[in-house]
């Protein structure tokens, strides 16, 4: 959380001008709840630590996601460059979407594209792939990718989980809820690996790099992180993200977000 933010910091104070797509997983499983979220509705903590689940809280919003066995992507760019600019808060997560749905499509799974979601918001500690989407992602009436968003004034921040198989009754006492909601949880969303057991990680990062390839025509480069960068999140993990007064209270309201 903390390289994402100061990826974005770098582009919302014009240090940055290129676009970034990076790729990560998590270890060890985390459960990550969006800035909005009350840590005591959102988060069982005795059994996290009982369970070794660390807990962090994310710099957008939405709702909670158990990342363990999953590829996490995270996009960063500026608004008024391409190929973003002109583009909405939902726009620009519109076009992040079809490069995701390309790569998935890439790993042989049958996606869906398009407007799917349930009537309202789910209240309380719900996860995130519980929440309806402007442009849901699905996989035989599955979703599988949840995301959001931060918009600055300048860039925006957007990442999000792909899992690749789901511990339901996990997720549902990680983030506070009763363990029959993992019935539930397996009609509404799955991991991609449930659906096409071929699918490794490396695998689908690969996919999903050409997916956004394929949509974001150009050069494209692969780096590590700077030395400015790495400096700046070490900064952010140690003054913020590694806090348990920011895990407890998070960020102030103000940014706009979208939640899918």
């Amino acid at each position: 959380m903390a390289v994402d933010e100061a990826l974005f910091r770098a582009a919302e104070e014009g240090r940055a001008a290129d676009p970034l797509l990076r790729l990560y997983s998590w270890s060890p499983p985390c459960l990550s709840i969006g800035y909005h979220q009350l840590l005591d509705e959102t988060c069982d903590k005795k059994h996290c630590e009982k369970a070794g689940i660390e807990v962090v809280r994310r710099p957008t919003g939405g709702k909670a996601v158990l990342h363990a066995d999953e590829l996490t992507y995270s996009v960063v760019a500026r608004q008024d460059l391409a190929p973003f600019s002109g583009f909405s808060l939902m726009g620009a997560y519109g076009l992040i979407a079809k490069a995701l749905a390309e790569g998935l499509r890439a790993t042989g799974l049958d996606v869906s594209f398009g407007d799917r979601g349930l009537p309202q918001s789910p209240k309380g500690g719900a996860p995130c792939f519980l929440l309806p989407s402007e442009k849901e992602i699905t996989v035989g009436g599955h979703k599988v990718v949840g995301s959001a968003q931060l918009r600055g004034a300048r860039a925006f921040l957007q990442h999000g989980a792909i899992p690749l198989s789901i511990d339901y009754e996990a997720l549902a006492r990680a983030s506070a809820q009763p363990p029959e909601h993992a019935a539930s949880y397996r009609k509404a969303f799955a991991g991609v690996a449930e659906l096409r057991p071929d699918i490794t990680l490396s695998s689908l990062a690969d996919a999903v790099v050409s997916g956004f390839q394929s949509v974001f025509e150009g050069p494209w480069e692969a780096r590590d992180l700077g030395a400015e960068e790495r400096d700046s999140a070490h900064s952010l993990a140690r003054d913020r993200y590694g806090t348990a007064e920011w895990t407890r209270k998070g960020r102030e309201p103000g940014s706009r977000e979208a939640e899918t």
